[in-house]
């Protein structure tokens, strides 16, 4: 997704972090609320203590009152809560995270999500390794999803069909199976002068979520070597000149104003 958010609120809550194996405190110093204001190119993505960070809201509603934002928080980790209180919607989106400017084919993440809660009883939240692939003309957008919140599997919503996604496949990677996904959107893009446009979207979805609080790894490889298949199309040379993050997607839920929050940080292998 594209990004911008507003007024940088100084947060100081403390909590305790699990990454890679030791407990340290840490404190949030940075939240954004309005991409455009709050991030260093206006665009909703910068850098913090030396860590890329992406961050993006579909319709800005709420960012006066800050019912949805994300922190940052002043560990050496990529350490990020992001909260949200979302008006009943079926379109509202949110999206962002910490990672990296430059996407890999090759990289290799340790993660932990600490916590992730939800009031819908859909799955509205959900956890993934993201980015774009841009070459030329051509923007692509991808997800490794491992986690979410709600009942039953989650499955990627086709909007030019009005229905779920249909698997294209799956993928074995790090002792699990994932069901492949492409589908085909139009609007707003990372790539280029992010005009709305055609891209596709690839997906790999994690049979069953990976467990809250617990240390997992995740290798981006194996979903490249699918998604670049000849019946899939996925440009894996314009990784690089797209970022990639491990990120929190956040949707709107018609039936109820949508409320929760995830605590999660990442680090190489």
């Amino acid at each position: 997704m594209k990004i911008s958010i507003l007024a940088s609120t100084l947060l100081l809550g403390t909590l305790w972090l699990s990454a890679p194996g030791e407990a340290e405190a840490a404190s949030i110093t940075k939240t954004i609320c309005d991409p455009a204001a709050d991030s260093d190119n206006g665009f909703g993505s910068g850098t913090y203590q030396g860590q890329f960070y992406s961050w993006f809201e579909l319709s800005q509603n709420n960012i006066t009152d800050c019912k949805v934002k994300i922190g940052f928080y002043n560990d050496a980790n990529r350490h990020f809560r992001a909260e949200w209180d979302m008006a009943r919607s079926w379109g509202e989106d949110a999206v962002g995270g910490l990672g990296w400017s430059n996407g890999s084919r090759n990289r290799k993440i340790g993660y932990n999500v600490g916590e992730l809660t939800s009031n819908s009883n859909i799955q509205k939240a959900l956890i993934a390794l993201y980015g774009w692939s841009c070459r030329g003309n051509t923007s692509q957008e991808y997800y490794v999803v491992d986690t979410w919140k709600g009942p039953g599997q989650f499955v990627p919503w086709d909007e030019n069909a009005s229905a779920p996604a249909s698997s294209r496949g799956t993928v074995n990677a790090n002792g699990a199976t994932y069901d492949v996904y492409v589908v085909d959107r139009n609007g707003a893009q990372y790539c280029g002068s992010g005009d709305s446009r055609n891209f596709k979207q690839y997906w790999s979805v994690r049979r069953s979520p990976t467990s809250i609080g617990n240390n997992h790894n995740m290798d981006f490889r194996p979903h490249v070597n699918r998604w670049d298949n000849s019946d899939l199309g996925f440009d894996r040379s314009g990784l690089g000149n797209g970022y990639q993050i491990f990120a929190i997607e956040i949707f709107g839920d018609a039936n109820l104003n949508h409320n929760g929050a995830v605590d999660a940080s990442v680090w190489l292998r």
